[in-house]
């Protein structure tokens, strides 16, 4: 549960690594935000922000 989506897009686009850092699309912030809440919620209970 981390932000190996956000890795594995970084790592698919043509970009040298220097900052600054390409804007992650929509979909990408989505997914990552999600797993983020799911790993919240399995430490916490908690299930809302």
């Amino acid at each position: 549960m981390d932000k190996q989506v956000l890795r594995d897009w970084l790592d698919s686009l043509d970009w040298d690594k220097t900052p600054p850092g390409p804007e992650p699309t929509p979909e990408v912030l989505a997914t990552t935000r999600a797993r983020y809440l799911e790993a919240l919620a399995r430490l916490t209970g908690q299930t809302e922000v």
